[in-house]
């Protein structure tokens, strides 16, 4: 099992450990993208190939797609990342962001994903990938964030690899959870603050202060990063 390289931010880390934000859930699962049925007719024209591969029909519904982690992960196994891409955007709920997403053509995308395979592989790290996404692409933080996450379980990274940061819920409710953790923690040492998760230009830099809080959570429990950020979804989706 690949282990994942990461740059924590040093100041994350202190508070991520001095004030970890509180999960009382067990372990939860993934999404399994069960309850959600893809049409393929709606969705083939952002694939370079004529049909999907029939591992990702939806049981006994062949004109329908299954948008499972495991579908995805295989996809992008076989370097189909633009099927993939597809089941991303349909697990991650983001159909009314297609027109952001699909801004380049399928070729640019295909070959922007294939690189950032490549990349992955040769630096043990997403750094590279995350900033081509976001440049080549001109991509968000939210879909670059699921698909690397993907991505990079696809290559074995299973112990740590990036996972998926949303607006609803990390941004929403575990950031503001995290923020207060700190503010009632004793600082006599004037320690700074961390700064947010997110910026307007999707940068790299947010994001890794978000990936060095979810890492030094999951280490503390002993899970993977993915097992953390699965119940961290759980724990804090919004009720009201």
């Amino acid at each position: 099992m690949q282990t994942m390289l990461w740059d924590h931010d040093r100041i994350t880390a202190y508070w991520a450990n001095q004030a970890p934000i509180p999960i009382k859930l067990p372990v939860q699962p993934q999404y399994d993208g069960l309850d959600y049925r893809l049409r393929e007719s709606t969705w083939v024209k952002h694939i370079r190939k004529s049909s999907f591969p029939e591992y990702c029909r939806y049981p006994n519904q062949p004109e329908s797609l299954l948008c499972s982690p495991e579908n995805i992960i295989r996809c992008f196994q076989d370097d189909l990342v633009l099927e993939a891409l597809v089941l991303v955007v349909a697990w991650g709920r983001m159909t009314r962001s297609k027109g952001n997403i699909y801004q380049k053509s399928n070729l640019i995308i295909e070959e922007a994903l294939l690189e950032c395979i490549q990349l992955t592989k040769e630096k043990n790290s997403v750094e590279d990938a995350w900033k081509l996404l976001s440049k080549r692409l001109d991509w968000g933080f939210v879909i670059t964030s699921k698909s690397l996450h993907f991505l990079a379980r696809s290559l074995g990274y299973e112990t740590n690899p990036p996972v998926p940061l949303d607006n609803k819920v990390f941004l929403g409710e575990v950031w503001p959870t995290f923020v207060k953790q700190i503010s009632s923690h004793v600082n006599p040492s004037g320690y700074p603050k961390p700064e947010p998760w997110w910026d307007k230009s999707a940068s790299w830099g947010g994001y890794n202060r978000y990936m060095t809080a979810i890492n030094c959570w999951a280490d503390e429990r002993g899970w993977t990063t993915t097992q953390l950020e699965c119940t961290l979804f759980q724990a804090y989706y919004p009720t009201r």
